[in-house]
């Protein structure tokens, strides 16, 4: 009796060690303590007037950190992130975890696909050619980071700084435990920019385009600096998240689903990405003459409903398809 009840918990346990959920990562554009703005003055640590007119960095070769240590790589995934956009509310895939406890990654693009032909690639491919662009040339390959500013006492000196060469692909930690909401867990972490900036003089402007000095010190910032733990969503979006009336009905579904919201709140929805596990966009839908979408699944699996109010991105919704 002893053993039958020592292998029904080593079989429940070996079950729970396996558990599948749906992992969102999430960035947080910060300027210091406060949501990130284009055109806001602030300071960086050497208390340099600055504002920032462009951020657009590259985040690849993702791993996460889970039960007591364990790392799964997260395949295949780039992310390319530009602050215009609003924060990234990016999913990673469908992986078997119980616990999130940090996450490795790296900004920029791998070798050798960072010095490949990046025709290769279509939109919406995070890597494919786009404006503004992020590939500098098939030697450097793309820019790792893009960051364009105005600095000086009336910020009236514009500075650019794009990191990039496979010298400057560098991988960064960060310990932060997963937000776990059923099956579904979330990666929060904040991303200071005023941090990218750090000990660098941007009073007297410039341009450090793969130059290896001002350029290559941001990319180290990105390394040690930008990124921290996040505590959870900004109240703005939790907010915003609350305030969408969105239904998916049949949810599950054997392959059709209709897809509405009330579009009357104080956050309108404009556009939805449609998603599968490996975070690829499968459809696009536009909200600015329907309030409601039949949208058609060809596979089973999970998929994901990314809604944008004008091009931010407010809310992330889980559909799966049997």
């Amino acid at each position: 009796m002893k053993r039958r009840v020592l292998l029904f918990v080593a079989i429940i346990s070996c079950l729970s060690a396996s558990a599948q959920k749906d992992v969102t990562l999430t960035i947080n554009h910060m300027l210091g303590s406060s949501p990130f703005a284009f055109n806001q003055a602030t300071t960086n640590n050497l208390n340099n007037n600055l504002e920032f007119t462009r951020v657009d960095y590259f985040i690849s070769k993702i791993t996460l950190i889970h039960d007591g240590g364990m790392q799964t790589p997260v395949p295949n995934k780039y992310i390319l992130a530009r602050a215009k956009n609003g924060n990234v509310m990016e999913p990673l895939g469908s992986f078997n975890v119980m616990n999130i406890e940090g996450v490795k990654f790296y900004v920029g693009v791998d070798s050798p696909n960072n010095n490949a032909d990046p025709t290769m690639w279509t939109l919406p491919h995070p890597l494919a050619l786009d404006t503004p662009a992020m590939h500098w040339g098939w030697a450097p390959g793309y820019r790792f980071a893009a960051i364009h500013g105005n600095g000086g006492a009336t910020l009236n000196q514009s500075f650019q700084y794009h990191g990039l060469w496979n010298e400057f692909y560098f991988e960064q930690t960060v310990m932060v435990a997963g937000v776990n909401n059923g099956n579904d867990v979330t990666i929060n972490l904040d991303a200071d920019f005023t941090e990218a900036l750090r000990d660098i003089d941007v009073s007297a402007g410039g341009n450090f385009h793969g130059a290896k000095t001002k350029d290559a010190d941001m990319i180290r910032n990105f390394r040690d600096y930008v990124f921290s733990a996040g505590t959870g969503w900004p109240a703005s979006v939790s907010n915003i998240e609350k305030e969408i009336d969105l239904k998916i009905f049949p949810n599950p579904t054997l392959g059709e689903v209709k897809i509405s919201l009330d579009n009357s709140g104080k956050t309108v929805i404009t556009t939805a990405n449609i998603l599968d596990v490996k975070g690829r966009i499968i459809s696009d839908v536009s909200f600015a003459n329907q309030n409601s979408v039949n949208v058609n699944f060809d596979a089973k699996g999970i998929y994901f409903v990314q809604l944008y109010s004008f091009g931010v991105p407010v809310a992330t919704k889980r559909i799966v398809v049997q």
